[in-house]
């Protein structure tokens, strides 16, 4: 998935930091999850909890971190026949879909052309609706558990970056068709691997959920900027919510629902960022930053070695881009920064 800030192709080197300064460790917290790539990947090696505030990153959690096998839907199979409901939805022909009645068309009727927008053509847009109403239909007779229901929630959610008509995110969309916005929509079916290990996934404020959590390592990958996620990624929101929400403006943002992240306002996100440290009841505590982030590296290594073990504090500097600046005609280096720092962790009263 398209995601701001994605970590994926830093992977290794988050492994590689683990591996130096905590080759015991035996469970893995990724406070801030977004598409979960990261928490995914540390499933082969940990217990992982992970965790977001935004809800269809919840959804892509509980499918692959939380979920620990692949879904069998059973009484999908026995009651309705249906053995692969990917496969299912997936191969609905045109005049399936004209079935659904219009006023259950969110998708179509505010994001599509039929609703004057363009983030999706009509057609893709009622395959979304579709799927969405079928698994809330088959979830409300009971024919999905939870981990089947947000399994089939997520592909669908998944799926849809791949025929949006944006460049990435969903704050605004093109004014004509990009070449992905023809193909046709399809689930996206994720992999789930098995770690055989509790795994949980949250739905809550980072810095509430550390007083109620432990463990080994804490991954943190906070926003970097003043771009709050909801208002980028709404159009995925509502995909995992299905919730009619009231829309507003040219772009049918949703309300913001208490969703903004502190770490996207430049006054308030040193007070959240050490309010995260302090809350912490983690040995290793690892942050990845970015140099062209609200904090600077000061601000960071004070707050870390505040609540930390100062003589543990380290940094490691990762170019990772070019970008020329449009103040000064020079090019300079960006650098994705992971902050590593130890903490003595007190003993549960």
């Amino acid at each position: 998935m398209r995601f701001i800030g994605s970590k994926t192709l830093l992977l290794d080197q988050i492994k590689q930091v683990i591996d130096d300064r905590a080759p015991e460790a035996k469970s893995f917290c990724d406070i801030f999850s977004g598409t979960a790539a990261v928490a995914r990947y540390f499933k082969q090696w940990y217990q992982v909890s992970s965790n977001d505030l935004l809800y269809f990153s919840y959804v892509l959690q509980r499918a692959t971190v939380e979920n620990d096998t692949m879904p069998e839907f059973t009484l999908l199979n026995e009651v309705l026949g249906i053995e692969d409901p990917v496969v299912y939805l997936n191969e609905r022909e045109k005049k399936d879909l004209e079935e659904l009645p219009t006023e259950r068309r969110f998708f179509q009727n505010t994001y599509a052309p039929v609703g004057g927008r363009m983030y999706l053509n009509d057609e893709n847009a009622l395959r979304i609706d579709f799927a969405r109403c079928t698994v809330e239909d088959w979830k409300a007779a009971g024919l999905l558990n939870d981990h089947e229901y947000y399994y089939l929630v997520a592909c669908i959610v998944e799926g849809i970056p791949f025929v949006s008509n944006t460049s990435g995110t969903y704050g605004a969309f093109h004014k004509s068709w990009e070449r992905r916005s023809y193909k046709r929509y399809e689930l996206y079916r994720l992999s789930v691997n098995s770690n055989g290990k509790e795994n949980r996934s949250y739905n809550k404020n980072g810095a509430e959920l550390l007083k109620e959590i432990e463990g080994d390592i804490l991954y943190i990958d906070p926003p970097y900027n003043a771009r709050q996620y909801l208002s980028n990624y709404h159009v995925l929101e509502t995909a995992a919510r299905y919730d009619y929400p009231e829309v507003k403006g040219v772009t049918g943002q949703r309300a913001d629902e208490g969703q903004k992240s502190e770490f996207c306002m430049r006054n308030k996100v040193v007070p959240a960022f050490e309010e995260l440290i302090a809350n912490a009841r983690f040995s290793h505590i690892i942050l990845s930053y970015s140099t062209d982030g609200l904090m600077t590296v000061e601000e960071i290594e004070t707050a870390m070695k505040a609540h930390g073990k100062p003589e543990t504090f380290h940094v490691y500097e990762i170019p990772y881009r070019r970008y020329k600046s449009r103040k000064v005609k020079e090019t300079e280096r960006l650098k994705e920064l992971l902050f590593y720092i130890e903490k003595q962790v007190p003993p549960c009263t």
